[in-house]
């Protein structure tokens, strides 16, 4: 199954009424995947970059500190949300009409993104992944709740839900049908009103488990982490451990069906002007 394929049947279990049941789960052990099958997890991610007509990714200056040596790198966007996409793309269009008229949204899946950062580990290139604003602003909800300060937000926060008693609380899991059988999922959202819109439709049937539910917040490199073991041995719980991109992204994808090959870098990637 494609990348997309399994991005679409995802997003759509999670946005479909009835399909879902949430149960908690108090078994987690501390082991982990390996970093491969970490990996493999990342192809449900969907990043959107922007690249001109050839699919060469566009590259921005990186912002000069006052006082400090003077950087010749450049930077590289993969955002999680299309609107966060688009704006850039609007500003590039505005700012340089001549390369906004070729440039183009590009979707492909964050292993993709990892794949083109390793492969460019060399290269003065920054990376940077831009989260959505929505998702950036209900982690300082949550977290502000919580008396966390706000700059404690995670670059890129991932959503996630824990339930039970007090002294016996665990992570949530959501049934998913994959192949015909039912299998039990520990789901973390990219965006915190799925996950919320998820916990409503379980209320209607398990409204003790859904109102004793509290969404937390992560960053989505510390949940990565903590799956990837470090002497490569696999672990059937976190196994379960699953991203469910936005719902934004999916109706994005739906409309913008338009693919290309993962973005290469290349001496001749277009400068993207602010």
């Amino acid at each position: 199954m494609s990348v997309f394929k399994s991005l679409v049947n995802l997003a759509a279990t999670a946005g479909v009424a009835g399909a879902i049941a949430v149960s908690p789960i108090f078994t987690l052990k501390a082991e982990a995947l390996t970093e491969a099958q970490v990996l493999e997890r990342l192809g449900s991610i969907p990043v959107f970059t922007i690249t001109d007509d050839k699919g060469s990714p566009l590259l921005g200056a990186v912002p000069q500190q006052p006082n400090a040596k003077p950087d010749d790198s450049q930077l590289l966007f993969f955002f999680l949300g299309p609107d966060e996409a688009q704006m850039m793309l609007s500003q590039v269009q505005k700012s340089n009409p001549e390369i906004g008229k070729k440039a183009q949204i590009i979707v492909r899946s964050m292993n993709d993104a990892y794949k083109v950062i390793r492969e460019n580990k060399d290269k003065k290139v920054v990376f940077q992944f831009i989260p959505s604003r929505a998702s950036i602003d209900s982690a300082r909800t949550i977290l502000t709740a919580q008396g966390i300060a706000a700059d404690k937000i995670p670059n890129v926060p991932v959503f996630f839900a824990i339930g039970g008693q007090a002294n016996n609380q665990g992570l949530l899991t959501m049934s998913i049908d994959q192949n015909g059988k039912k299998e039990q999922v520990v789901p973390f959202f990219l965006d915190k009103t799925d996950l919320q819109n998820l916990l409503d439709r379980a209320s209607k049937d398990q409204p003790d488990v859904a109102k004793a539910t509290k969404i937390q917040v992560a960053s989505l490199f510390q949940v990565l982490d903590s799956m990837v073991s470090k002497d490569n041995k696999p672990n059937p719980e976190v196994e379960r451990f699953q991203f469910v991109p936005s719902r934004t992204s999916f109706e994005y994808i739906l409309k913008n069906t338009k693919q290309s090959a993962t973005p290469q870098l290349a001496p001749q990637a277009t400068p993207a002007k602010k």
